[in-house]
């Protein structure tokens, strides 16, 4: 019989490309995980790795076991959800935000969530990147992503837009830029969106420049050191107390977007179906999103 613990090990490998690092991120020895992959190549009679020196590549039958791997794996997750405690929802749902939607969104969510469904495990985190997150979703690491950037268009994944967020150019009301241009402070971690609002006419001429976070750049631009390019979420309070005001806006604006992201071809939990629900009713009137 398959061990679920040996299928998961080899989707780690299978992911990773690594023995080394999937030891590290399952908490395992390396020769855990070697012992993991050996045990399960001998139960499929099948060699699911090809060792190229340090780096390991999937055989024909190692990317034919992905598929059953993930859908047994899913299999005992509905069965672990199906079993509930005091008719109440339980199981579990690991979610990642961006740094962006993790501070000024995803509280909110999670807080209602929890607060319906508390039998309900949430891990969570915020990831750096969009394409991260996704790849994490893919590889079935993560159970959902709430990304921010352009539309995401894949048939592996299925997403929903929560809704749009524009994006804001900002500085201090005493800013004046140098003759040779406005320093133009950029967040790390935000991505391609970038580049299409520095480009724009609106955007004042300047040499980009990355202080590190959100809030790192939006220090930066109230203490005058030059135009933050952020979005308007994350400086709607500064604006509001007059300590940022808005620059020329990219014609037409730069709307970024708020959406949901689960591997299509793995089985949903109804604790996963649950938060996604959750989820989007947060977005669904003005008034919801005034409270997030």
């Amino acid at each position: 019989m398959l061990d679920l613990l040996k299928l998961k090990t080899f989707l780690a490998v299978a992911a990773t490309h690594s023995f080394t690092r999937s030891a590290e991120e399952l908490g395992l020895s390396q020769s855990t995980v070697t012992t993991h992959i050996q045990a399960l190549e001998r139960e499929l009679d099948a060699q699911l790795f090809d060792r190229v020196g340090r780096k390991v590549m999937l055989t024909d039958a190692g990317r034919r076991t992905i598929d059953y791997a993930n859908r047994l794996l899913a299999l005992a997750e509905e069965a672990k959800s199906s079993v509930l405690k005091s008719g109440e929802l339980s199981g579990a749902v690991s979610v990642s935000a961006s740094e962006v939607l993790a501070a000024y969104r995803l509280p909110e969510i999670l807080r209602r969530f929890q607060r319906l469904h508390p039998k309900v495990e949430l891990s969570f985190a915020a990831r750096s990147g969009t394409q991260a997150q996704i790849d994490a979703v893919v590889a079935g690491k993560l159970d959902l992503a709430i990304v921010l950037d352009e539309a995401i268009q894949s048939d592996r994944l299925i997403t929903s837009t929560l809704r749009q967020e524009e994006v804001a150019i900002v500085m201090a009301p005493d800013y004046r830029a140098s003759d040779s241009g406005a320093r133009i402070l950029l967040a790390g971690g935000l991505s391609g969106w970038l580049e299409r609002v520095i480009n724009s006419p609106q955007c004042p001429p300047g040499a980009p420049s990355e202080v590190g976070s959100i809030e790192a750049a939006k220090q930066y631009a109230i203490a005058g050191m030059g135009i933050a390019v952020l979005p308007k979420m994350t400086v709607a309070a500064e604006l509001k107390r007059h300590l940022l005001v808005c620059v020329r806006m990219p014609a037409p604006p730069v709307h970024l977007h708020i959406q949901l992201v689960r591997n299509r071809g793995r089985w949903t939990s109804p604790a996963l179906d649950a938060l996604w629900s959750v989820a989007e009713q947060c977005f669904e009137t003005e008034g919801a999103l005034t409270a997030l």
